[in-house]
């Protein structure tokens, strides 16, 4: 039995690794950012982000898996049920694909090995070049729903979890997903990560990849192929640190423009990483919301929802103050809220431009998104 600390919100957790389970236990002691227990004690809790599985375990060379799940008592499975990429039990949620040889992997494992094998591409198997694309068809871009409670419950456990990884070993520390679905069940409430995934409507990898401020990190074709790495660790996520964090970064920051065009209504959901300098605008309308001085993680139609509300206040406020604004001033306000009213709807296309003085600003999923550096940044803070 392998004992590694961890860390759920404030509460340190006593992580128990079996031959066939994982448990967890809340231990009594809150987490300290500037105890010295909490110093001492903080490579323990880094063990999370180290490559040790949290369920089964792999043979000395990477050649057996025994990944206990649903209803199959801890059983080893068939190695024709593995991914031989990552080396987990594939089904579930997460889209499977088969080669013209006839082997099967994860799309996300297969789409990268292929990607970064380029014209020497082959199958990691029998090393067959494979013929076109895969069989099956690209899945959907995984939406998350943000206005969600559930949603903004996990995404708000996530990035706490997150910020004490960053506190203790730096913004650069990625932590193993297997540990970080234990720790959102143990934190959240959930019994599984079946439960997890049903909440969130699909696998924590997606739904990582989805926003735009994480990053999912995935061992290399060779270190797959080769075992030298521990695969059950893997993949791995990075959260981006919410500001650039010493003065170099600053200095060395590239403006970015950011352009998309919203063509149907699929696209509303595309979520938005607003750096904490940067305007949105809508050319269209000659509209802009000005920099939050934070970063904001939304989708675009609850950017212009919230713009819409926020106008629509401010006229309110104005009539229980006596009428400070001029009339022909709330006649444009109420215009603009009508043409954004009418964007919603999207009877026809219109173009979401991120202008962002650090370069940090992203929409996710990127197809059709169009990032160009800019010399001369604008005066966001302008009009």
């Amino acid at each position: 039995m392998e004992e590694t600390f961890g860390c759920c919100g404030k509460l340190w957790l006593l992580w128990r690794h079996g031959r066939n389970c994982s448990t967890a236990e809340t231990l009594t002691q809150p987490l300290s950012h500037n105890g010295t227990k909490a110093s001492a004690e903080a490579s323990e809790m880094l063990a999370l982000a180290e490559d040790k599985p949290s369920f089964g375990e792999v043979e000395a060379h990477g050649t057996t898996t025994t990944t206990p799940s649903s209803g199959d008592n801890g059983t080893a499975q068939p190695t024709d049920e593995e991914c031989s990429v990552c080396f987990e039990v594939m089904g579930g949620a997460c889209p499977v694909h088969k080669l013209s040889c006839g082997h099967k992997f994860h799309h996300a494992c297969i789409q990268r090995w292929l990607r970064q094998k380029g014209q020497s591409a082959s199958c990691p198997l029998c090393k067959a070049t494979p013929k076109g694309e895969c069989t099956e068809e690209e899945p959907a871009p995984f939406r998350i729903d943000l206005g969600h409670q559930e949603m903004s419950r996990i995404l708000t456990e996530l990035e706490d979890i997150f910020e004490v990884i960053h506190e203790v070993a730096g913004p650069l520390r990625p932590m193993s997903i297997s540990g970080l679905a234990s720790n959102l069940c143990t934190s959240l409430g959930y019994e599984d990560e079946d439960e997890l995934e049903e909440a969130i409507g699909g696998s924590l990898v997606d739904f990582l990849g989805a926003l735009p401020h994480f990053e999912v990190i995935w061992p290399s074709p060779d270190d797959a192929s080769s075992g030298t790495t521990t695969l059950p660790g893997w993949p791995k996520a990075l959260m981006k640190p919410a500001e650039l964090e010493v003065e170099s970064e600053r200095l060395a920051a590239v403006a970015t423009k950011t352009s998309f065009t919203v063509s149907e209504r699929e696209d509303l959901w595309r979520i938005v990483l607003q750096g904490p300098e940067a305007s949105i605008e809508i050319p269209e309308l000659e509209f802009a919301i000005r920099p939050q001085e934070r970063r904001r993680i939304d989708t675009i139609y609850n950017i212009i929802a919230a713009a819409i509300f926020h106008l629509g206040d401010h006229i309110q406020k104005n009539s229980r103050e006596g009428g400070v604004i001029s009339s022909d001033h709330i006649d444009g306000i109420c215009s603009t809220i009508d043409s954004l009213n009418v964007l919603l709807d999207v009877d026809r296309p219109f173009t979401v431009v991120i202008v962002d003085p650090q370069g940090v600003s992203e929409i996710k999923p990127n197809e059709g998104v169009n990032t160009q550096r800019i010399e001369q940044p604008l005066d966001v803070h302008a009009g």
